[in-house]
């Protein structure tokens, strides 16, 4: 009877149990779950993503590349499109970037410049990779330059960038600078370019060192020459004495 009431006891004590918790254990295991789900979901779908946004920029070359990077009307209205889709369904992604940027690049060879502009004001405004970010704003400061809105391109090239991008920025600035006729500002932008390019950007120091030459000298500050006497009162010589004796009164 002692063990029978013992039992009755557990199980009552397991009810006023589960009723405290249960409902606390089952939205924790349901939330658990779902966050499993959740997760496995998400994945599968970043894969989908990630393989359906790399067809898509295949098929996007294959086409810019045509007839040896010369494509035809046809050719470029197809990469048109798939830049687009690419932008559509995965703006954020590289490759959405990447299409932008190569058309750009596209744009600036035929002298397109607004649609060269277009295309890369969008990468910048939506790229999430910053190196990407780096490339276009310093292309895009060069077509506005070529555009003749140098005092805007120069905006884009403030401020602080990674090592790796300094001396493209300086060169770059370099280049405006000219363009505007200042030409000791572009020598000294030339001379931080040269002086901040990375072991790996050994190759552009000829180009920088042409675009320096072809500036000519730095100017000299002015100097009195040192062979020119300055007269002071008591310190005639026998020579300006002499002068002054043959000198009518």
């Amino acid at each position: 009877m002692a063990d029978h009431l013992t039992e009755e006891e557990q199980i009552e004590s397991i009810k006023r149990w589960w009723k405290e918790n249960g409902t606390g254990i089952v939205t924790g295991v349901v939330l658990a779950l779902s966050a499993y789900f959740g997760w496995q979901w998400w994945q599968g779908k970043e894969r989908g993503d990630a393989e359906a946004a790399s067809n898509l920029y295949q098929s996007f070359v294959a086409a810019v590349s045509a007839n040896e990077g010369s494509p035809d009307n046809k050719q470029l209205t197809t990469a048109k499109s798939l830049a687009r889709e690419l932008k559509d369904d995965f703006g954020k992604r590289i490759y959405a970037t990447q299409a932008s940027l190569e058309l750009a690049a596209l744009a600036a060879e035929s002298n397109n410049l607004e649609e060269a502009a277009k295309q890369l004001q969008w990468a910048l405004d939506n790229t999430g990779d910053d190196a990407l970010k780096f490339v276009a704003q310093r292309r895009l400061a060069a077509v506005k330059a070529a555009r003749g809105e140098t005092g805007e391109a120069l905006k884009l090239l403030e401020g602080d960038v990674p090592a790796a991008f300094a001396g493209l920025y300086a060169e770059t600035r370099g280049d405006i600078l000219v363009q505007q006729g200042d030409k000791d500002a572009a020598r000294a932008a030339y001379q931080e370019a040269r002086a901040q390019l990375l072991p790996e950007q050994a190759a552009g120091s000829r180009l920088l060192d042409l675009k320096i030459e072809s500036l000519g000298d730095a100017p000299k500050s002015d100097e009195t020459p040192e062979d020119e006497a300055v007269s002071e009162p008591g310190n005639e010589t026998e020579a300006d004495e002499a002068d002054k004796e043959s000198t009518p009164q």
